[in-house]
């Protein structure tokens, strides 16, 4: 039987994300209690991982860090379980076997997909920069989309709209980190973006050339608009019940209409009001216009 999220976890993990994913905190609220408790223990244990290539400063560091957090999951899952004394750990152990929780393949797939991280330089193509989107911001809406219903159908019309979801928001989140991504040596570009802008990676790290910086941004700019355009024709297939797993997306137009107009992008900053946030996410769920 699963037992519920302790109180003073859901506390803590609610003041974690609204200083550090305010976004998927503001959709998960929309969520009955019981689910946003899940929720928010899914989006914690992401933004551990998510965090750790910031928070070193060797790469081999982070490889063991992700070592520990892939052992971690495996250990969850192992019979009996074993549960770390680590608050992420012990609430994941505690909703393991509620309707639509995650299970092992999921959550260790989110960890493989940040080793991605700890490497330095461009994509090596566009179709990677995808895959990675794919791997950790797609991954995780239809992780949480499935732990708030889990009979969807994620290789129908539903599957499609929340594919193009990750993808619109993970673009975009690839264009809001911008200039982080750049001063850590991980430019969000792939290579054939920079050698066609006469962009080099020095050039990055020194902010040289912001007029290149803004054209080799065109790519990815096409991509995110591609996946809204891809959101707005499927996203009628979402049944209302996933509106907290992945509403957020709705205030991602807002920040690539925002990236459109960037002059130089090493010094202005892709935000939006939070009032302005919580009406968009507020209209999204009454109308389902994610």
């Amino acid at each position: 039987m699963c037992l519920p999220a302790r109180e003073n976890s859901v506390t803590d993990f609610d003041s974690l994300l609204a200083a550090n994913d305010p976004e998927r905190r503001a959709a998960a609220l929309f969520a009955p209690a019981a689910l946003r408790a899940r929720l928010y223990a899914l989006y914690a244990f992401y933004h551990e991982i998510a965090q750790i290539p910031d928070k070193v400063s060797e790469p081999v560091i982070g490889e063991m860090r992700l070592a520990w957090a892939r052992e971690a999951v495996s250990d969850l899952f192992s019979d009996p379980p074993k549960v770390r004394r680590h608050d992420i750990y012990e609430a994941l152990s505690e909703l393991r076997e509620a309707p639509g929780a995650p299970d092992q393949a999921g959550l260790a797939g989110l960890v493989e997909a940040r080793a991605a991280d700890l490497g330095e330089g461009p994509f090596p193509t566009r179709e990677d920069r995808r895959d990675y989107v794919d791997r950790t911001s797609g991954a995780l809406m239809q992780i949480a989309a499935r732990m708030l219903k889990p009979d969807l159908d994620l290789g129908g019309e539903p599957g499609v709209a929340i594919t193009a979801a990750g993808r619109l928001w993970g673009f975009v989140g690839l264009l809001r980190a911008f200039a982080p991504l750049v001063q850590a040596g991980r430019p969000p570009f792939s290579a054939d973006e920079l050698a066609g802008a006469d962009l080099s990676e020095a050039d990055l790290a020194a902010g040289r050339k912001p007029d290149a910086a803004k054209a080799a941004l065109s790519g990815l700019l096409t991509e995110a608009r591609d996946a809204a355009g891809m959101l707005t024709r499927t996203r009628s297939a979402l049944p209302a019940d996933v509106f907290p797993a992945l509403g957020y997306v709705s205030l991602a137009r807002g920040y690539l209409k925002s990236a459109q107009g960037l002059e130089d992008p090493y010094r202005e900053q892709i935000e939006r009001a939070p009032f302005g946030q919580n009406a968009r996410l507020t209209w999204a769920s009454l109308t389902g216009r994610v």
